[in-house]
C-alpha cells in the first residue's frame, strides 16, 4: 500500500509542477504580447496626432487665397479673362478620307492652331 501511496504522491507533484510551469510559461506570453500590444497602441496614437498636424498642414497650403497668390508670384498666371473661353464646337479639325489622323488647323475665329491625335 506504501508504494502506492508514494507513486501517487509523486504522480500529484509531477502534475502540479507541470502546471505551475505552464501557467508561468503562458504568463510571460501574455505579459509579452501586452507589452506589444502597448506599443502598438502608443503607435496608433502617434499617427493620429500626425494625421491631424497633415491635415491641418494641408488646409493651410490648399487655401485659395495662398494658391492664387502662388499662382501670380510663381507662375505669372492671372485670371482668365472672358474673350479667352470659348466653346468646344467653335473648334474646326480636319479628317481625311473618314479616318482620324493627326491635323493641325487653324480655326476661323482666329484661335491658334490645334493639334488633334486620335486612332489612325
Amino acid at each position: 500500500m506504501s508504494n502506492i501511496k508514494t507513486a501517487m504522491l509523486v504522480l500529484w507533484l509531477t502534475l502540479t509542477l507541470f502546471v505551475a510551469f505552464g501557467s508561468s510559461v503562458l504568463k510571460n506570453k501574455v505579459q509579452i504580447l501586452e507589452r506589444r500590444l502597448a506599443t502598438i497602441n502608443v503607435n496608433i496614437q502617434k499617427d493620429i496626432e500626425d494625421i491631424h498636424v497633415l491635415k491641418a498642414e494641408w488646409s493651410h497650403y490648399n487655401t485659395p487665397e495662398r494658391l492664387r497668390k502662388l499662382a501670380y508670384d510663381q507662375l505669372s498666371l492671372e485670371n482668365a479673362k472672358p474673350e479667352q473661353i470659348i466653346n468646344y464646337s467653335a473648334l474646326q479639325f480636319n479628317y481625311e478620307d473618314g479616318e482620324y489622323n493627326d491635323s493641325v488647323t487653324p480655326n476661323t475665329k482666329g484661335l491658334t492652331t490645334l493639334v488633334k491625335a486620335v486612332k489612325r
